[in-house]
């Protein structure tokens, strides 16, 4: 049982990062703001079992920049935003986020000209997804 509750839920100092949904992470500020990157803030590692090992998953490209997402203490939460391959035989993926946060930066200004002090990068509890990623878009079947 204690597995299964640490296993959702992962802590700095400052920062916690807990898995509040499928495909869906909250990040929480607890001694003050933090500020996430608009653009590859968070980034997911997908669990490859033949290796054995968390592997990087493809980000889709950035667009122009944008401001820094201010995290505070109501939270804030992001969802798997990459293109996964089919679903494996176990019925899911297993995604371990990453994410960058920094202190202190200037309000409404992207990230690499926000001036952050302390900038880091967290990982948080491992993530099931049950499907192939939010970026991949949904063909409907048609009939003829």
């Amino acid at each position: 049982m204690w597995f299964l509750i640490f296993s959702t839920l992962a802590a700095a100092e400052d920062v916690e990062i807990a898995v509040s949904g499928p495909s869906e992470i909250t990040v929480t500020a607890l001694q003050g703001p933090v500020f996430v990157p608009a653009c590859r803030g968070v980034s997911w590692a997908r669990f490859d079992a033949s290796k054995g090992t968390f592997e990087p998953t493809p980000a889709p490209p950035c667009g122009p920049l944008s401001p820094a997402v201010k995290v505070e203490a109501e939270g804030h939460k992001f969802t798997v935003d990459v293109p996964l391959p089919p679903v494996p035989e176990v019925g899911f993926h297993m995604l371990r986020p990453t994410v960058v946060v920094g202190q202190k930066c200037k309000d409404e200004t992207p990230f690499p000209v926000a001036d952050c002090v302390g900038v880091r990068a967290l990982h948080g509890p491992q993530v099931l997804v049950r499907d192939r990623g939010t970026a991949v878009p949904i063909q409907a079947d048609i009939e003829e």
